[in-house]
């Protein structure tokens, strides 16, 4: 579905390249899901539900200002235009580096944070995710909020953040996954148990928003195991997000939304194709096939 790892990557960037200034300027700083109350009918601004997002993900990792203090180092794993790294930083006094595929989002980043006084705490890379440029125990957390549906190999994703942890370091992830199956193959979960239609629904999706095959919460889970991590808890926020991809819908439809995307069409069809998305999106939640699925992880002492 993602095709090669390159080109994969090749298409990851140019998306968000492309459609990030358009989603800064009818969004802002957050480029993800909102948090609207554990069962979702929370009335707040869509802003504040994507600060809560944050928060609710560093409060399931255990992540408190006595764990996490001014000293330690934060590694954001697909940062975005640092909305997490920025908000994590200023409430912890921590470094944050943040990481993402995209020299847009990168400059765009780094903009942000010094327009908000927080360059000395925060500093952002183009890098790849499987294969980073820091050294083994780097780490004290590694924070990816809906980042790794884009990777195509999430054992060596794992892998690599246990490496960049320091021991009793913590991974902390939200991420898109479909729904648990029964299906077993090789040992381990497969997406082999959806039906045609599901699969269907599931790859239209990896082409609008360049995500490679899609794999389900208890993948995660069996390789972290597998490669030693500890401590595992997991946690599914569907109910919690809903009312989000609706609002982002009213949004592509307003005005501002509207003559944006007509914009973008001068750099190519990206933006428009996540536009596309968004009602597969809204599909596949209310028919209980996507999930938003958070867990978190300790690499051993």
């Amino acid at each position: 579905q993602g095709g090669t790892d390159s080109a994969l990557k090749e298409r990851i960037a140019t998306f968000y390249d492309q459609s990030s200034p358009l989603w800064e300027d009818v969004w802002g700083e957050h480029m993800h899901m909102g948090f609207y109350g554990e069962d979702g009918q929370v009335q707040k601004t869509d802003a504040q539900a994507q600060i809560d997002m944050v928060d609710r993900l560093l409060a399931h990792g255990g992540v408190t200002p006595f764990t996490l203090t001014e000293g330690m180092r934060v590694l954001d794993v697909g940062c975005g235009v640092g909305g997490s790294s920025r908000h994590i930083a200023k409430k912890h006094g921590c470094s944050v580096t943040g990481i993402t595929l995209s020299p847009v989002q990168a400059q765009h980043a780094t903009a942000r944070s010094e327009a908000a006084g927080l360059s000395g705490l925060t500093e952002f890379k183009v890098a790849d995710a499987l294969d980073t440029p820091f050294e083994d125990a780097s780490f004290d957390l590694v924070w990816s909020l809906e980042v790794a549906e884009h990777f195509p190999d999430r054992e060596k994703w794992l892998r690599e953040c246990k490496r960049v942890l320091k021991p009793g370091g913590r991974l902390l992830v939200a991420t898109w996954t479909h729904k648990e199956t029964e299906e077993v193959t090789g040992g381990h979960k497969s997406n082999n148990g959806l039906s045609r239609r599901e699969r269907k629904l599931l790859d239209k999706i990896c082409k609008y928003y360049a995500l490679p095959e899609w794999v389900q919460l208890g993948d995660y889970t069996e390789t972290a195991e597998r490669l030693g991590f500890e401590g595992g808890e997991t946690a599914d926020w569907s109910e919690a997000i809903a009312p989000f991809w609706p609002a982002v819908w009213r949004t592509a439809l307003s005005w501002k939304g509207f003559t944006g995307l007509i914009k973008t069409l001068r750099q190519g069809l990206a933006t428009l194709f996540g536009a596309r998305a968004v009602l597969l999106m809204i599909r596949g939640f209310k028919k209980g096939l996507l999930r938003m699925s958070a867990f978190t992880f300790v690499k051993p002492e």
